[in-house]
């Protein structure tokens, strides 16, 4: 603590060492400019309780640039992108002080956006506000998580929608003269998402034991066992044969993006069969049904598709297990 030279408003320096160069001087870091000796006295004490971050006048946006950076290694490319995202609704405060943000700044963003964005969309915004505190808490840059206190509108329930048994039985039978028609039962018999399935190799598929491992998103869903429904197994066997670099592959055995399938394979199909465009997770919510529908275990329905709240992978897996959702799918 120091008085600097002159006539100043403010003349009374604090100051911590905050370390020190290879050649032995101090990096130094102000705490602030007061009036009075006792104010810079109080700010250095306050200090020791309550240390103020060498970042603490980090923008937004240079605070999403070093979260990202860390972040974004370490996370699939999908999530990555749902970030991006969100990002881009909150932006436009990138050059603005993040210790200065309030809830009320978060909160005007949702609600400018609640009539155009979905509820899991305002959801995952959020959940970036929040993300990007909690980096900002364990740097001493805030004390509190004004994210957390943002309120979402209440989500309106609607009933998912599925697959009839006419759709199904269409698909089955132009399954061979349709193309792509084939990866749509795929889905639906093994509740896989989109991603989930162009994700698939040769290395996920067991053809002697008819199983199928594989899955993201939640430590439920990676790595669990699909046995694969006997319906299905003459198509996972026709995409087995073409030895692509997926097993789901383009004409030429490379694989290709959820947009690019969505887009030019999947919706174009069930519009040559005349059935009406579901999204493709809506094979999902049809395996799902099924599974109810034939009176499955809630359990092994969670197990199938990747929902429970513990994790299974391949190898805690044991042959009894195998075989009891083998027996649960083949209901379907």
């Amino acid at each position: 603590m120091y008085k600097l030279k002159g006539r100043r408003r403010r003349p009374w320096v604090a100051r911590i060492t905050t370390g020190w160069t290879e050649d032995g001087k101090q990096q130094r870091q102000v705490i602030g400019y007061f009036e009075t000796k006792s104010e810079a006295m109080d700010a250095l004490s306050l200090h020791h309780v309550n240390p103020v971050s060498p970042k603490a006048g980090i923008t937004l946006g240079e605070l999403y640039q070093e979260w990202s950076e860390g972040k974004y290694k370490y996370i699939s490319r999908a999530t990555r992108n749902n970030y991006k995202a969100a990002w881009k609704y909150i932006e436009k405060l990138e050059k603005a002080k993040f210790k200065e943000l309030r809830t009320s700044h978060w909160q005007k963003i949702i609600d400018q956006n609640e009539e155009t964005l979905s509820h899991s969309s305002l959801k995952k915004i959020k959940g970036l506000i929040v993300l990007l505190y909690k980096h900002a808490l364990q740097n001493d840059i805030v004390n509190k998580n004004y994210g957390e206190f943002v309120a979402l509108p209440k989500e309106a329930k609607k009933e998912k929608e599925i697959f009839t048994d006419l759709d199904i039985k269409t698909m089955f039978d132009h399954a061979e003269a349709v193309p792509w028609v084939d990866t749509i039962l795929i889905m639906i018999y093994s509740g896989m998402r989109i991603s989930e399935m162009l994700q698939l190799t040769k290395f996920n598929v067991d053809l002697d034991k008819q199983l199928i491992t594989g899955g993201i998103k939640t430590e439920a869903g990676r790595n669990r066992v699909v046995p694969i429904h006997p319906k299905i197994y003459p198509y996972i066997k026709k995409w087995y044969n073409r030895n692509g670099e997926t097993l789901i592959c383009r004409e030429d055995g490379k694989g290709m993006s959820a947009k690019y399938y969505r887009e030019k394979k999947y919706y174009p199909a069930l519009e040559q069969l005349g059935i009406r465009k579901l999204t493709p997770h809506a094979c999902r919510h049809t395996f799902a049904s099924m599974l109810a529908e034939a009176k499955v275990d809630t359990l092994h329905i969670q197990r199938l598709i990747g929902h429970a709240d513990y994790a299974f992978t391949a190898n805690t897996y044991t042959h009894l297990e195998v075989e009891k959702l083998r027996k649960a799918i083949s209901n379907i």
